[in-house]
């Protein structure tokens, strides 16, 4: 396909953006600037990939929550009209490929020419990429130099990438931002340096980041079993005590108290099992919500302990983080999706336990 008759040339950056800072911004205008682009699109990573990566560094409580990453992107696109956001890998559930974005792209916006930004250190490992013949055919790349790396000579030393030079632009790094990066951020942040770390962050992602609630508690095992509903933890709900959560409330989908009396005396995955067995209450749908709220407030109410674990939470984000693909209570890990019920009841409940101290 020859693109040089196409009336747009759009510039598309992909990454995790976690968070995404200044040297992002600076880059993409450089790129867009250099090739006089009519469009520059971020494009994150999924929720899932970034969440694999930061376990890989044994970082995995720094991930930060998919929402607030393209909010960051967006209010960070929003200082040039030729910048936007793209979600389309933001819900992958499968991995990504640079490839399989660029032509979703190409489809969205069939009269571009399309060039996929990165950086000059991944010109040793493109060979590798999937599809990359497919990709350098069909589009361009533009990769950067910087003070140490000619990304030129680089791309003159592969003898598969020489065959593909005209489909590059070398473009140089933008100056002063050599030492900024997401992980640079997430280290000061680590470290409470927070004003510095503001340094390399746009000023909007920087308040977003400064805001408590972008602490995301997204899973409910380990050291946060206690906010599960599976914790053994007794509670009385309408005048019957249960060994758990999960029990008192999968015994509200009976209509008799005789009905629900087994469930006092079962462990949680028994008590779910039965649970999908009984014949339910006609008005379930309509009242499971508000049963499990009164429940869940009555845990922690009646466990002192408990209380005090709920309320150490502070402000952080409560999701329910699962594998099992329950998007109605929880959210999944995979894509990032899911109503997340019962982690806003938990965070209501948290709201109305303070608001008693108060």
């Amino acid at each position: 396909m020859d693109m040089t008759g196409m009336c747009r040339q759009i510039v598309v950056m992909g990454g995790s953006f976690n968070p995404p800072t200044t040297a992002h911004q600076k880059l993409m205008l450089a790129a867009v600037n250099a090739l006089q682009a009519d469009m520059g699109i971020y494009v994150p990573s999924s929720h899932e990939y970034v969440r694999k990566k930061m376990a890989q560094l044994d970082r995995p409580a720094e991930v930060l929550d998919a929402d607030l990453r393209l909010r960051m992107l967006g209010r960070m696109a929003e200082d040039d009209p030729r910048l936007s956001v793209d979600d389309y890998e933001y819900h992958l559930t499968e991995k990504s490929h640079t490839y399989d974005t660029l032509v979703y792209l190409q489809e969205k916006y069939p009269d571009a020419a399309l060039y996929f930004l990165a950086g000059g250190d991944k010109i040793d490992v493109l060979s590798r990429w999937y599809r990359i013949r497919d990709l350098l055919e069909r589009f361009h790349m533009i990769v950067t130099n910087r003070e140490d790396y000619n990304a030129g000579a680089a791309l003159e030393a592969s003898p598969f990438l020489t065959r593909y030079r005209s489909r590059f632009l070398v473009i140089d790094y933008p100056e002063d931002i050599e030492h900024i990066s997401s992980s640079a951020v997430r280290e000061m942040w680590r470290a409470g340096k927070y004003e510095e770390a503001g340094g390399m962050l746009h000023p909007a992602a920087y308040e977003i980041m400064m805001n408590p609630r972008t602490v995301v508690i997204d899973t409910f095992r380990d050291q946060y079993f206690f906010l599960s509903n599976f914790y053994p933890a007794p509670v009385t709900y309408r005048g019957l005590t249960y060994r758990n959560n999960e029990a008192a409330f999968q015994a509200q989908k009976c209509m008799t108290e005789d009905e629900k009396i087994p469930f006092t005396d079962c462990e949680p995955a028994k008590a779910k099992s039965i649970g999908r067995r009984v014949t339910l209450r006609p008005d379930w749908e309509r009242v499971k919500l508000s049963f499990m709220e009164e429940i869940v407030y009555a845990k922690f109410s009646q466990n002192e302990d408990l209380r005090e674990l709920l309320l150490s939470t502070g402000h952080a984000i409560l999701k329910e983080g699962n594998t099992w693909n329950d998007i109605f209570w929880g959210v999944s890990r995979k894509t990032g999706r899911g109503k997340n019920h019962l982690g806003k009841i938990l965070m209501r409940v948290r709201d109305q336990l303070g608001s008693d101290d108060s």
